[in-house]
């Protein structure tokens, strides 16, 4: 796809000038907020109608309803006392106390406590009596919490130009009610800082700071002024914007019309406002301007998904992961960050979101049920897969320009607006728009296997999730993880896997043992007519025992493979002892049958020997072994090839395809490569050893037509043979970007 042209983003001067009808209410409630946040606690209540969208009325109980929670919270935070009465009293038109949302209600409850007084149920009862209910079931559980101190107040504002401790600021980046973000130049170490500047001692995870990920915003350190009263947290400055900034790009341009390019459009607009400029001979900036846009989502996907990886293994969960939480450096990379309230928005504070976190259009449904409270939800339920469920919803809406589900209706309150929300993810997911490149496929199947509303059914870990997205980058790979329906690979991973297995050992050894049969009958037994009856009694007998005990033999160490490849076809994950299975099939089965056919190359010519000492003399007694034993290296040699040909290129990939990960996938490779060296050595000399074995004998010129037929089947199972063993090369070769651990991607930034 050709770069698409550079496109300006609507731009205007009050987030409500020109209000896009598809605009989400998320993001609508985000922009109040975030308005209100800069000026709160309001003097004067009437003042909340200035930060209401005047387009969009349908709106406006619930975003009034949250800008009065606001509010409420930063008198808190400022030591006066909240109360609803207040706001009542000032906007008659709008708020009533009969209609007043019960969240709006406990959140005053809850404030109230927090400042260190002990409300009453009875109180509220007299209040709000359509609440009584309510409070009551609400009050058994609140009562046991004791009522916190008071919070200390938000920290004034600087100027460019104004010095806090080691830090001079150049311009401020983001405000919240309790804290603001700016850039600063650190006069110690003479670099660029983002400086959050909070009360108190900070509410940033101190595991932030040991994290070090390519993928993750760098936190430098914290540093406590006014005896503990100001908190300094400095990290990272990332001058190229968010992707929220892209995402708008992609709604305003169509998902069609993008690429790589509306990233670096974004990024570039940023760096102007910051007056910086584009690196120069950046290579990943060139090939992010000619990529396609399901390919460069993919990439951005797999970079947060190896971070989400790193924070959860260090038992850090993001619980916001949202395109505004999503800073990009000068080339283009995207790094995870949360600055809470004043880069992640201020919205849904209620109830326990305070606690969760989160932005409800990209919360998972165990998220959203954890905090609206619904009975049988945990907390602790909002781990790692609901954070990969929200990378999926961003990775959706920055692919499409829309999230993949619709909310419909309207919601008065912030219970309303979870009910919304909720019933949203159980729809069905909307159809996305695509542009027909080989990556997108892919990339849809793995969001929607990661958007499954149980978590169980999502993948188990951020390194999971990234194996999966990285096949986008990778459409041949893909083909192998995902056979495409007509495919022969896809025709065998359906039949039962018991019978390949089966047909792949027998066959051969099937073929080989006619062969032996009509071979031996004509040059050994013909001469003596009366050995006739006795070999054709000999033979039934053996391949009555010899195949059973095979069949027996071969489905005790099949079945095992065969039932982890049933449960891989259902979803399930192999463990590495059962990928090693799959591959030491492949050897039972070449050693299966040489072991059988080194048996009956004993039994034969014995006996034979015994049953007729005279007319079966010991030269003739050592062809019939020999041949024996040359028929049975070819019923070995050739089920191993078909054997690793099938492990390789269908069973294994469905092995791996939803871990996407294998530590000992380069040393599986290797020992293939030599095995199959040695394999393919004995393919070839095996038969030319039949076919001196039958130019030997004395009647040569009578089996003129056995040793034209074998030097035939000498080079088409040689030609065979080796087609199976380059191809064998060729899978892992086409695998080893995803699964090796020397892998170098496709895509810049992405090697381990």
């Amino acid at each position: 796809m050709d770069p698409a042209p550079s496109h300006e983003a609507p731009s205007a001067d009050s987030p409500f000038c020109q209000v896009e009808p598809t605009l989400r209410l998320d993001d609508l409630l985000e922009a109040c907020l975030e308005r209100l946040a800069e000026v709160a606690p309001l003097d004067d209540a009437r003042r909340l109608r200035e930060f209401l969208p005047p387009s969009q009325p349908q709106h406006t109980p619930f975003l009034l309803a949250e800008l009065v929670k606001l509010d409420m919270a930063a008198a808190a935070e400022m030591g006066r006392d909240p109360c609803l009465d207040w706001y009542l009293g000032a906007l008659p038109d709008l708020l009533s106390a009969d209609r007043l949302p019960f969240d709006l209600v406990i959140e005053e409850y809850q404030l109230r406590r927090e400042n260190g007084h002990d409300p009453k149920q009875s109180e509220y009862a007299e209040r709000f009596p359509q609440h009584a209910g309510l409070l009551g079931r609400f009050s058994c559980n609140a009562e046991t919490v004791a009522p916190t101190a008071k919070k200390p107040a938000a920290p004034d504002e600087l100027v460019a130009g104004d010095e806090i401790d080691d830090f001079v600021i150049v311009q401020e980046l983001g405000s919240g009610a309790f804290a603001r973000v700016y850039l600063a130049r650190q006069v110690s170490m003479q670099r660029l800082v983002a400086l959050k500047v909070s009360a108190g001692k900070g509410d940033e995870p101190r595991a932030l700071a040991q994290f070090d990920h390519p993928n993750i915003v760098r936190v430098y350190d914290q540093r406590a002024l006014n005896d503990g009263t100001t908190h300094l947290l400095y990290m990272q400055y990332l001058p190229g914007g968010t992707l929220a900034d892209v995402v708008k790009r992609v709604q305003w341009a169509g998902a069609a019309a993008c690429n790589g390019g509306v990233l670096l459009d974004a990024v570039d607009d940023n760096l102007l406002d910051a007056a910086q400029q584009p690196p120069e001979s950046s290579t990943l900036r060139t090939w992010l301007a000619e990529a396609s846009w399901p390919v460069t989502v993919a990439w951005i996907g797999v970079q947060l998904a190896r971070a989400l990886d790193d924070s959860h293994r260090r038992g850090v969960f993001h619980r916001d992961v949202k395109p505004a939480n999503v800073l990009i450096s000068a080339e283009g990379i995207p790094k995870l960050a949360d600055f809470n309230v004043s880069f992640a928005g201020a919205a849904g504070r209620a109830g326990a979101a305070a606690t969760l976190g989160g932005s409800i259009g990209y919360m998972a449904p165990e998220h959203l049920a954890a905090i609206g409270g619904l009975p049988g939800t945990d907390p602790s339920d909002v781990a790692e897969r609901a954070d990969l469920y929200s990378l999926a919803v961003l990775l959706w809406e920055l692919w499409q320009g829309r999230r993949p589900f619709d909310v419909t209706g309207t919601a008065d309150s912030w219970t309303d607006a979870l009910a919304l929300q909720i019933v949203s993810r159980e729809s069905d997911l909307v159809e996305p728009t695509c542009v027909g490149h080989s990556s997108e496929g892919v990339l849809e199947q793995t969001l929607r296997e990661t958007l499954n509303n149980s978590p169980n059914e999502r993948p188990e870990s951020g390194a999971e999730l990234a194996g999966r997205l990285q096949l986008a980058l990778h459409p041949e790979a893909a083909a192998l993880f995902d056979p495409p329906p007509c495919s022969w690979r896809r025709k065998a991973l359906a039949a039962p896997s018991v019978l390949v297995i089966a047909s792949a050992v027998l066959l051969p050894n099937i073929a080989a043992g006619l062969f032996n049969y009509f071979y031996n009958d004509r040059n050994i037994v013909e001469n003596f007519s009366a050995m006739k009856g006795f070999f054709v009694a000999l033979s039934t007998t053996v391949n009555c025992i010899a195949f059973p005990v095979g069949g027996v033999l071969a489905a005790y160490y099949g079945l095992p493979v065969a039932r982890s490849i049933g449960r891989a076809k259902q979803g399930g994950e192999a463990t590495p002892a059962e990928i090693d299975n799959l591959f030491r099939l492949c050897h039972r089965g070449a050693l299966l049958g040489g072991v059988l056919w080194g048996i009956a190359s004993l039994v034969f010519p014995i006996a034979l020997s015994l049953r007729f000492p005279t007319d079966f003399p010991l030269e003739e007694a050592a062809h019939f072994c020999l041949s024996l034993l040359i028929c049975g290296g070819v019923a070995s040699v050739y089920p191993y090839f078909l054997l690793v040909t099938l492990a390789s290129a269908v069973y294994y990939p469905r092995l791996v395809r939803r871990s996407m990960t294998d530590a000992k996938f380069d040393k599986r490779g290797e020992y293939l490569r030599r095995h199959g060296e040695l394999y393919l050595f004995a393919a070839a000399i095996i038969p030319l050893l039949a076919i001196v074995l039958l130019v030997s004998r004395d009647d040569v010129q009578r089996q003129k037509d056995m040793v034209v037929y074998g030097v035939m089947a000498t080079f088409v199972g040689l030609y065979a043979a080796f087609s199976a063993y380059r191809y064998v090369l060729q899978v892992w070769g086409t695998m080893a970007p995803v699964l090796s651990q020397q892998r170098s991607s496709a895509a810049p930034g992405l090697d381990s």
